[in-house]
């Protein structure tokens, strides 16, 4: 390439940043590369591309240009924060935090290096640690930048608990904010709003607007839905929120993901993972892994062993799924003991002391770690072949009750599946599959069934049992998990705030008659195991 045909780097950064604004990453990469090509040593040129391949979910294709990025300008907060978040996206949270400590050096009075910082902070459950930079920011910011930071300070509040700061911080700016609607959303999540509520008819007025983008339309409907539930309109509630996720992308099949399921049981037979793991096993981690499906009660699961003097909350890492994907290294899983044997030792375990090296930067002072992602529950022959001692608490609950949870919260589409019973089923069906595959290939010592309804009706008894498949001593303290919850991102954040309690069992019952998809695959999968799932 001649300097007379290389783009012009100005005009083509700005013309990147302008389709990055606009939702166009996919027109955006062809660009970026040639510029990348024309410019390989650049660290403008390099940090754009990072950032086109980071919008376009593809964090490990963006890292080595961030990387790039920081080496061409290793004062350029920009670059440092950019690096970090990509970091952190695949759940590198040791590797990210040092390049937003670098940013905080190096700028300490900057706006949006506080901003940031404190993104990041709730990002890896630390919402104490937020709420500082977050009042940093807001002071320093201009006006144009402040509503964005305060909404980020409500988030934290209402995942640190704190309900009432959070609805004084709301009512403050309601009327000003651009955020508006948003803030109307979680105003109507702080308490048991009915159809006769102000927050009721300021949420119809909002919706009246013809111009909302789907996704906060539906999360509006989403939360009239749940007021129409309170107030006991239950056929009415479902509709309202069957019509909201409508507005998103739903999955029209549950084909890929039974692929995935059927593919992982035929990869991992028993004997394959107690090889892999006497080859490949750090025996001196004592993880403790807490899965399921989304809304089974992890987040409880995870606060009661956490309230225990010797363990911590790491919260939910994106690690382990990282760490998964790169051990397989895009060749089938059906030849992991291949990828594993041409990789070699130090290197898979170079991916295991990534998740300590997470777990040892969020949990600083305590011996054992809980990571509560609930999607882990993929990835058990991973974590039984790389951490040989540590121990599985998988969380069940009645999926008519786990179902409604889940379409009543703001999952993405990630989670297309709870947009309706029929996928739901589906999802179900498979899911439990898989893990009646693990139940029967991992040592009994190795995993544990957790049942909701039983936790709840007798906590003493199934806490005890918990503790003892942990190896740790019973502590009264884990009966009140909701003395020592911390900062809670997910959707219990202001469940887990009390007592433990069987308020939620039985849900599904106000929702029978629309569930049958759901309640024909439940009693399906208690026919073929002989027990209740």
């Amino acid at each position: 390439m001649t300097p007379a045909t290389k783009p012009n780097v100005r005009e083509s950064l700005a013309s990147l940043h302008e389709m990055l604004r606009s939702g166009q990453s996919a027109r955006a990469e062809p660009i970026a590369r040639q510029l990348q090509l024309a410019y390989p040593h650049r660290g403008d040129v390099n940090h754009m591309m990072g950032l086109v391949l980071s919008s376009l979910r593809r964090p490990e294709q963006a890292e080595p240009y961030h990387a790039r990025a920081v080496a061409a300008d290793s004062r350029n907060t920009q670059y440092l924060l950019n690096y970090g978040l990509c970091l952190l996206t695949m759940g590198r949270v040791a590797e990210a935090a040092k390049y937003y400590e670098r940013a905080a050096l190096i700028e300490p009075g900057n706006a949006v290096v506080a901003w940031r910082i404190g993104s990041f902070h709730v990002g890896v459950g630390q919402g104490d640690r937020a709420l500082p930079y977050f009042r940093k920011a807001l002071i320093a910011a201009p006006d144009g930048a402040k509503p964005a930071i305060h909404l980020e300070l409500v988030e934290c509040l209402l995942s640190l608990g704190r309900s009432e700061e959070a609805e004084a911080e709301i009512r403050s700016r309601l009327t000003q904010t651009p955020f508006r609607d948003r803030y109307l959303i979680l105003f109507s999540s702080i308490g048991r709003y009915k159809d006769d509520s102000d927050v009721f008819r300021m949420i119809e007025q909002a919706l009246q607007h013809p111009k909302l983008p789907p996704w906060q339309r539906s999360c509006l409907m989403a939360r009239k839905g749940v007021m129409l539930e309170n107030s006991g309109r239950f056929d009415e509630a479902f509709e309202t929120i069957l019509a909201a996720k409508r507005l998103l992308k739903p999955l029209q099949s549950s084909d890929a993901f039974e692929a995935a399921v059927r593919e992982r049981i035929a990869a991992y037979p028993k004997e394959r993972i107690a090889q892999l793991a006497s080859l490949y096993g750090d025996t001196s981690s004592r993880h403790i892994f807490v899965v399921g499906l989304p809304r089974s009660g992890t987040t409880l699961a995870a606060q009661i062993i956490s309230a225990h003097s010797k363990a911590g909350n790491a919260g939910e890492l994106e690690t382990i799924a990282y760490i998964a994907g790169h051990l397989i290294d895009g060749h089938p899983v059906a030849q992991i003991d291949k990828t594993l044997a041409l990789h070699g030792l130090e290197k898979v375990r170079s991916y295991a002391r990534i998740f300590d090296e997470a777990v040892r930067y969020l949990v600083p002072h305590r011996d054992r770690a809980v990571d509560k992602m609930p999607d882990n529950f993929r990835y058990c022959a991973e974590i039984a072949f790389l951490f040989p001692n540590a121990r599985i608490v998988h969380c069940r609950r009645h999926p008519g009750d786990t179902f409604i949870s889940a379409f009543q919260s703001e999952m993405n589409e990630d989670h297309g599946y709870s947009y309706n019973p029929a996928l739901y089923a589906a999802r179900y069906t498979s899911y439990c599959a898989l893990m009646r595959h693990w139940r029967e290939v991992l040592p009994g010592e190795q995993i544990m069934d957790l049942d909701y309804e039983r936790l709840t009706a007798d906590p003493r008894q199934v806490i005890g049992e918990l503790l003892e498949f942990l190896g740790l001593d019973f502590e009264e303290a884990c009966l009140h998990p909701e003395s020592t919850a911390g900062t809670v991102k997910t959707f219990s954040r202001l469940q887990v705030r009390a007592a433990i309690n069987t308020t939620s069992v039985g849900r599904w019952r106000n929702y029978e008659r629309h569930l049958q998809p759901i309640l024909d695959a439940y009693a399906s999968v208690q026919a073929r195991d002989g027990t209740k799932q």
